[in-house]
């Protein structure tokens, strides 16, 4: 997929669909005028931002260079407009799987449907840990869906690289937060710390409108 002009000006933003990263983050749906294909514009404050923020953004950019994988959400440009980041990605139609639950789908989900859309997340996972890195904060919200159907894994700023000193780590001593709850203060093997959160995604943030048969 092509870069995207480096220019606010080539950009139309229109409705607000999304915030994050404490409020210091929007999200506008936008129309990229040399070709009128609407796209998703992250716009960041980084006069706001903390230097822990800034070491995260960072870390996405460069990992977003080096990752190409059709199930992981490709940046289209990056550049700054006065004070803020932009970050464009292509338009997701049907949002995030947290999306769809909460308006499209509130009485859950079908077995088959949440197997197709982890089966796009495991491709993108299994391309991750190839490439010398995992994902800390797989969840719904983290997981896009185009009007075609395609999965997308995004949040790669909490992606951590398992490279030490020229070596690659088996087990993972550093979590996303200052100060991680209890249950993530302890030292795990990195398949797992990555493949839990895929079953907290099944089990406890995505409804399912089959139940799973007894074991």
């Amino acid at each position: 997929m092509g870069s995207f002009l480096r220019d606010n000006s080539a950009y139309e933003l229109r409705s607000v669909i999304g915030r994050g990263l404490e409020d210091l983050m929007t999200v506008n749906l936008a129309r990229y005028k040399p070709t009128g294909e609407y796209v998703a514009i992250r716009r960041i404050d980084l006069d706001s931002c903390t230097n822990d923020m800034v070491n995260y953004l960072q870390g996405e950019l460069h990992v977003s260079k080096l990752f190409h994988h059709p199930c992981i959400l490709p940046h289209k440009s990056v550049f700054i407009a006065e004070n803020e980041l932009w970050v464009i990605t292509p338009f997701m139609a049907y949002g995030s799987a947290r999306d769809l639950i909460s308006t499209h789908f509130t009485d859950g989900l079908s077995e088959q449907t949440i197997a197709y859309i982890l089966l796009g997340v495991l491709r993108a996972l299994e391309y991750i840990h190839q490439m010398g890195y995992v994902h800390r904060s797989v969840k719904a919200s983290h997981i896009l869906i185009s009007a075609d159907g395609q999965v997308y894994l995004s949040g790669l700023r909490s992606i951590f690289s398992l490279i030490r000193h020229g070596q690659r780590a088996r087990v993972v001593h550093d979590f996303p937060h200052p100060h991680p709850p209890p249950e993530e203060t302890r030292t795990a093997e990195h398949s797992v710390l990555t493949f839990m959160p895929l079953w907290n995604f099944v089990y406890r943030e995505i409804p399912r409108k089959d139940p799973l048969p007894a074991l």
